[in-house]
């Protein structure tokens, strides 16, 4: 079974590199074990001649079949494990990096108190590698903003999260209850990357409601964000919970959005096949514990913010 994840996960990725590290052995490993099961086989199951690496016609057959013996076992595996009492084994997270680092890794270290059986492996990526991992079966769950449910994709709702404007103190901006969206017009603002959901919807937000701030920087993560916005006289709109610890220091502040802005955030899923379940027994325990400890209420954030 090693030798047919394995296989899978280079042909996933493309790569015998990045599944040699997945799997915790050098790239000469991983090439040596999948040319001998080429040579098991007799057929050529990667074409090596071109960059990114692969899958022949008959490493897409075996693929599929593979992908159906691995899925078929793991089911196997959650049976007979949870006849056992507290479930075993690994549970795989792909978030968005602002999901909440933080937050999320309390919530897997008190998990793993509950259930030390359980390991839990979070790794964060871009959205679109996020709803990738999820589809081919890299990992059992996915967090993401915005969650979108397409064929190959199940949503299950995790929280929503009050957006505000984010600036430096002294900013005239911040002496204000609340902003609404036409005060930013002609104001310099930093943004997400435009390519990503939540800049898409900032985007709307803003155009629905008639304002026109002057955009001046980009990036691809909050943290880059509150650096750009906390060294300039730029503003940003934000998750409020993501600068919580900046405000307290004083570094930034934050003020209310009217009307209110709201990010949702969401669980992702392969939907299982007819008569199996969504999760093994460990990601299910997770997922509960997730939903349990990682809801936020989207209350108004004027109430947060103080006076």
């Amino acid at each position: 079974m090693q030798t047919l994840r394995l296989f899978s996960d280079v042909a996933r990725r493309h790569s015998f590199s990045e599944a040699a590290k997945l799997h915790g052995i050098t790239q000469s490993a991983a090439s040596q074990r999948m040319s001998s099961l080429e040579k098991r086989l007799g057929v050529t199951l990667f074409d090596r001649s071109v960059r990114p690496l692969a899958l022949t016609e008959a490493g897409e057959i075996f693929l599929a079949g593979c992908s159906e013996l691995l899925e078929q076992y793991d089911r196997l595996q959650r049976r007979v494990m949870g006849l056992g009492g507290d479930p075993s084994g690994s549970v795989r997270v792909s978030a968005i990096y602002s999901a909440g680092i933080d937050l999320l890794e309390r919530i897997r270290i008190g998990f793993v108190a509950a259930h030390s059986t359980v390991n839990v492996e979070i790794h964060y990526q871009h959205p679109e590698k996020v709803y990738q991992s999820v589809r081919e079966h890299e990992c059992d769950l996915g967090i993401v903003s915005y969650p979108q449910r397409w064929r190959q994709v199940g949503v299950i709702p995790l929280r929503d999260e009050v957006m505000a404007l984010v600036a430096q103190p002294g900013h005239p901006l911040t002496r204000r209850a609340s902003v609404r969206p036409t005060d930013l017009n002609g104001v310099r603002m930093v943004n997400f990357d435009p390519h990503l959901p939540v800049a898409r919807h900032i985007r709307s937000y803003l155009r629905h409601h008639g304002a026109e701030p002057i955009v001046e920087h980009q990036f691809d993560n909050i943290d880059t964000i509150k650096n750009a916005v906390a060294s300039t006289d730029g503003v940003a709109i934000l998750p409020r919970r993501t600068v919580m610890q900046e405000v307290e220091m004083g570094v930034l502040a934050a003020v209310a959005l009217e009307p209110q802005l709201v990010r949702p955030l969401g669980i992702i899923f392969r939907p299982p096949q007819r008569g199996s379940e969504p999760f093994g027994d460990a990601a299910r325990l997770f997922v509960e514990y997730l939903i349990e400890h990682g809801r936020l209420p989207a209350t108004r954030l004027r109430q947060e913010v103080p006076a």
